[in-house]
């Protein structure tokens, strides 16, 4: 027999499998030095950023309305006109900030509200460049539209690409750093001991229990099909996706909430005695992480669907072609970046209770 090369579903596979040894080499070298994880991040952020403000550059809403095309030309110009690099200047200064805020140990507080600070400082920076931007003055008047007001959508424009996906990608960071931070008293009578596990427990957790929605929704739902995922209203942002290959997501999170479990976790380790300690014995952490692996399969198809959201909002099929059968980054990061979060809060909230 054959192998098509060139059909999307073999591309997809070896695609996949160069992926997983990408990050499997990533996870290794993460031995040597936690930092060169938070690199890794860095970079899948600045790709990130770079596609969605690229899709976000020629846009072509879905929506017939003249008056909202026009606007939203107005700021697809606005954002054109305002450089990647702005983008890539606060990713590079927010990140300069939280290894300051490591390595210096500073009130937690206060290295939120320079974030913040920052961020303002380049919103303002952004509103006030594309104020004096010459295209944007000439396109306003061209299109009969108040230079303030594209100014400041344009701004808010900038301030949505932080957030998504640079703010949820960027949990990771924490997640990669927490273990250092958390400590556990392993028997009576002993001195506090730091966890490092719970760093790697937590980054295998979101990529685990994302991939393995994927993988699950997508076999199930091409195994099965049947009726569609989403109501007839909604079916164009993925027209696709099927109510079996949901189903199959959620026992797809389940099982990788499960294997991180079975991975990473064993008896008389620091990790092992966090976990009992903050959850209870060996039955009620395997519930609690199987009720984390089905939640983190339900925002991992948000994150999906609103990736999706966003590119027939511009009318794109994807947001680059430079991985075989999976598009660009963002089309692998989209779950990832919102379970993310989620598993960061939840790494959170066993930290401080």
């Amino acid at each position: 027999m054959t192998i098509d090369w060139s059909s999307n579903k073999v591309q997809r596979i070896c695609t996949g499998a160069a992926l997983i040894a990408c990050l499997a080499a990533a996870f290794a070298l993460r031995l040597l030095t936690v930092w060169t994880f938070d690199v890794l991040i860095v970079f899948l952020s600045l790709v990130a950023v770079w596609e969605i403000h690229k899709a976000k550059t020629v846009p072509q809403p879905l929506d017939k309305n003249k008056k909202e095309k026009q606007q939203t030309r107005v700021i697809s110009t606005a954002l054109g006109a305002l450089s990647v690099y702005y983008l890539y200047a606060y990713i590079a200064t927010a990140y300069t900030m939280f290894i300051i805020g490591v390595a210096t140990e500073f009130a937690v507080w206060l290295h939120v509200v320079m974030q913040f600070v920052v961020l303002f400082i380049f919103f303002a920076y952004t509103v006030v460049m594309a104020y004096a931007d010459k295209t944007i003055v000439k396109e306003c008047r061209l299109k009969k539209e108040s230079l303030w007001g594209t100014a400041l959508r344009s701004g808010w424009e900038f301030i949505k690409i932080i957030i998504y996906p640079f703010f949820m990608l960027s949990t990771m960071i924490l997640i990669n750093h927490i273990g250092d931070f958390t400590t556990v008293v392993p028997f009576i009578g002993a001195d506090s001991v730091p966890v490092p596990e719970l760093s790697t427990f937590g980054l295998l957790l979101v990529f685990m229990v994302t991939c393995l929605t994927d993988t699950f929704a997508y076999t199930v739902g091409m195994a099965m099909r049947g009726p569609a995922l989403l109501p007839k209203k909604f079916q164009y942002i993925s027209p696709k996706k099927t109510i079996s290959g949901g189903i199959g997501g959620l026992f797809g999170g389940m099982t990788g909430a499960l294997l991180t479990l079975m991975i990473v976790v064993r008896e008389g380790t620091p990790l092992q005695v966090f976990l009992t300690d903050k959850i209870g014995e060996s039955t009620a952490v395997q519930l609690a992480f199987i009720a984390i692996g089905l939640v983190g399969a339900i925002i991992s198809t948000i994150g999906d669907l609103y990736a999706s959201f966003i590119k027939r909002r511009v009318g794109i099929k994807d947001y680059g072609n430079y991985l075989p059968g999976h598009g660009g980054a963002m089309d692998r990061l989209d779950g990832i970046s919102f379970n993310s979060v989620f598993i960061c809060l939840v790494l959170v909230i066993l930290v401080v209770i």
